[in-house]
């Protein structure tokens, strides 16, 4: 029992292992990109920095029991703060879709 127990410990350790040299290795290429893009890369500790940057982020998700399968969301936000802006905003940055998309039927509606 001892003996599994330890090679579960190291499995564990080793998965610890490798998700951090993911995320390190994601880190560092996201940097490299923003400065070459000319991008000021926006620092996760000190949230004030997203206000007026551009960002790029890769988020690494470990999915299932094998530890070799990784998903990577590259997430690009060219204004951060608009993420953050309320329903009013986003309600008013989405209504001109809609009507588009109402167009393509045969009769609009008639306003009340």
């Amino acid at each position: 029992e001892q003996l599994t127990d330890e090679i579960n410990r190291i499995a564990d350790q080793a998965q610890y292992n490798q998700m951090h040299m993911l995320s390190n290795k994601s880190a560092s290429q996201n940097v490299r990109t923003a400065e070459e893009l000319g991008m000021q890369p926006a620092k996760i500790n000190t949230p004030a920095s997203l206000s007026g940057s551009q960002a790029s982020w890769t988020l690494r998700v470990h999915v299932g029991a094998n530890q070799d399968e990784a998903i990577a969301v590259n997430i690009y936000a060219a204004n951060v703060a608009n993420l953050f802006s309320g329903e009013g905003a986003q309600a008013a940055q989405t209504a001109p879709v809609q009507e588009g998309a109402q167009q393509e039927g045969a009769q609009q509606p008639a306003p009340a």
